[in-house]
């Protein structure tokens, strides 16, 4: 797909056109930057997750041991 090109000339005779294209153009970066933006905080996150899961894992694996030991100290 070529994108069409506009020269400066053609912006002159219609500045409104040129200014709707301008927008276009700026809204296509935009939606581009937010899709990179928004894939990069969900790896970032689903990193965190998986951490966040490793540490709950060891600390009811923590309340399991001292519950036992607890237990054995009341009989």
């Amino acid at each position: 797909m070529t994108l069409p090109t506009v020269s400066f000339k053609e912006f002159l005779t219609s500045p409104i056109t040129a200014l709707l294209f301008m927008c276009v153009m700026a809204l296509g970066y935009l939606y581009v930057a937010q899709t990179n933006t928004l894939q990069e905080q969900v790896e970032d996150l689903q990193h965190e997750v998986r951490l966040l899961k490793e540490d709950n894992k060891k600390l009811n694996e923590k309340i399991i041991e001292i519950l036992s030991e607890v237990k054995k100290d009341k009989i």
